[in-house]
Formats: structure tokens, sequence, C-alpha cells
């Protein structure tokens, strides 16, 4: 009974792998958590360059965009801050992009829900509540983004996986997945949904 409830359980942990395209060496301990339960934190190095930072998760090519509205171009600078710092797992560098995300925001109309949303991110030291707000932020960002991208691509990307199966989205300039909901448990879980460009 109890070696059928192990394998049982190995099965179930196998195809919530497999289907989100992640592998692992074989010598490589199988452990799956939920967004939620993501704990880890790295260190602070003073350099809130998320692209140079050392262990950087977020390392797709992304494509430069370019928007009609420079607010709202900056405060996109801002978003993928923040994305970066929860796909590697850093609430005090999500902190950072929030604060900077907050301050962009003031100069973008019809902002209440992003503000909302940034200013969670900004003052919470908890990754799980700054995760849970950056749903939020990015279905509000999507909107304030269409129309207004006048050269080159955002991603809106998808993991069926994020919030117990709930599922979640985030903006992305890179068409390679990094999974700010689950950072290094699943990082490349998801898949690319919609591609925003410019006219």
């Amino acid at each position: 009974m109890k070696r059928t409830k192990m394998t049982i359980m190995a099965l179930a942990g196998a195809f919530i792998m497999a289907s989100c395209g992640e592998t692992k060496k074989e010598n490589e301990v199988e452990e799956v958590a939920m967004p939620m339960q993501n704990e880890m934190h790295m260190e602070e190095t003073g350099d809130h360059d998320m692209d140079n930072m050392s262990g950087n998760l977020d390392d797709g090519q992304s494509v430069a965009v370019e928007f009609n509205n420079e607010q709202v171009g900056t405060a996109y600078q801002h978003y993928m801050h923040v994305k970066t710092a929860l796909v590697n797992t850093n609430a005090e560098e999500a902190m950072s992009g929030g604060k900077m995300l907050v301050e962009a925001l003031a100069n973008v109309e019809n902002n209440a829900q992003a503000l909302e949303a940034a200013q969670t991110i900004a003052n919470s030291t908890e990754i799980n509540a700054q995760r849970t707000a950056f749903e939020d932020l990015s279905m509000v960002m999507e909107g304030m983004l269409k129309g207004a991208v006048k050269s080159g691509e955002v991603y809106k990307q998808y993991c069926p996986m994020a919030f117990d199966g709930k599922g979640a989205f985030w903006l992305s300039s890179s068409e390679e997945i990094r999974n700010p909901y689950y950072g290094d448990k699943m990082l490349k879980c998801g898949r690319v949904e919609e591609t925003i460009s410019g006219s």
C-alpha cells in the first residue's frame, strides 16, 4: 500500500513537471513547489541592474520595445525590473523596483489599479505577497501597453500552474519563458499567449 502511494505521488510529480516542459537531471531530487511556497532569497548586491546581477535567472533574449508614450515606457521598464526580481525570488530587489514603478506610475493617466499593486510590491518584504500583487499589476499593465507600443514586441505569457492551478500571466520583452511566479522552482513553466506589437 505504501509503495503504491509512493508510485502514484512520483507519477503525479512527473506529470506536473512534464506539463510545463521542465526537465530535471536524474540525480536531482524532484521537488514541486507552488508559487506561494518559494522562500529562497538572494543576497542583496547593492546594484539594482538586474541584467548584470550575478546568478540572474531572467536571462532570455529581450527585444527592444519603443513606446508612443514615454511615461508608459518608463513604467514598463520598472515593471520588467520587478518581474526580473521575482524570477530571481529576490524580495528586496522587487521592493526596489516596486518603489521606482510607483514613482513612474505617478506620471501615467488612469493608473489607480497599477499604482495600488505597485505599492503593495514596494511595501512588502514577503515574496509571496509581491507575486500576488504582480498578477494584478500584470493585468493592468497589459491594458496600458495595448496601443502604446510604437515598435518591438511585448509577450503576454501564461503559466497554468501558478496559484494552485488557477493560472496567471505576465508580460515580457523576451519570448523565452522565465516564470516570475515560480522562480527557479519551475523557471520555464509557461507559454506565450499573445504578442503585443506596434501598429
